[in-house]
């Protein structure tokens, strides 16, 4: 499924992008295309994929907990790649996520599968990965977003069907609400979010594109207290307030950090 949405959704924006740009659309160089292709597999197959399979046999909450360790990668990795330290509010905001969404999950991983459990490691290592490399090597090619969804995605349906998943496959047994599900993550988790990211990535501080890390479990806490009115605790509204103060933190260190540079 990872893979076909996301091979649906670089198809349609590539053809939305051909058919209405004002000017005529430049294919990417072959360098550029290898550049594209790496950080497509970084992404997609490694940082999407394995997510998707250490979920089977990890806890939600635990995977939630497990995720947010990207950001902090993503942080040491640009810290690394630019051979600076990143600033000590950003440091700072990264400890605060942390313990938000330690908060917000509630859970520990303790009792979770230590194989799976790595695997979503390696997803979130592998997804950081290629966020900084992303930032280092590319400029933002118009269909970089396009082209990376499809790159990664057809990558993700060839390692699906080498790995025996078309035999899983039962069409006949997919629910209406399977096909609005899929059709939402199509638009607005690849169409909308990946093109958003895949941007941001290339333009906007490393620790400031990490913040998405620590907003995206919040936000599904609070979709699942308006939506399936699940209770609202005192250690949500802890965890929430500590996620909002991460982000704060991260935001002003990259801004004082682009001040002392300018």
């Amino acid at each position: 499924m990872t893979g076909t949405r996301y091979v649906i959704a670089g198809t349609l924006l590539f053809a939305l992008q051909w058919l209405f740009a004002k000017e005529k659309l430049l294919l990417p160089s072959r360098a550029e295309l290898r550049r594209i292709a790496v950080i497509a597999i970084l992404l997609l197959p490694i940082g999407n994929g394995l997510l998707c399979v250490g979920e089977t046999r990890v806890e939600t909450g635990t995977a939630a907990l497990l995720i947010a360790s990207s950001p902090m990668f993503m942080v040491i990795l640009d810290a690394i790649a630019a051979r600076a330290m990143p600033s000590a509010l950003a440091i700072a905001g990264i400890f605060a996520g942390t313990a938000g969404i330690a908060a917000l999950v509630g859970r520990s991983a303790a009792h979770a599968d230590a194989l799976m459990a790595g695997l979503i490691l390696i997803s979130s290592f592998s997804w950081a990965l290629g966020s900084v490399y992303a930032r280092e090597r590319s400029e933002h090619h118009p269909l970089t977003a396009s082209l990376e969804m499809l790159i990664g995605g057809a990558i993700s349906v060839a390692i699906g069907f080498a790995i025996g998943e078309a035999g899983q496959l039962r069409i006949a047994e997919i629910s209406a609400v399977s096909l609005w599900g899929m059709a939402w993550l199509i638009v607005a988790g690849a169409l909308v979010g990946y093109t958003a990211f895949a941007y941001a990535v290339r333009t906007l501080p490393t620790a400031t594109v990490a913040t998405y890390g620590y907003v995206n479990p919040m936000v599904a806490v609070i979709l699942g207290a308006l939506i399936l009115h699940e209770p609202v605790t005192w250690r949500l509204l802890a965890g929430g307030a500590a996620v909002i103060a991460s982000v704060v933190l991260i935001l002003i260190g990259n801004r004082r950090t682009a001040q002392e540079f300018a």
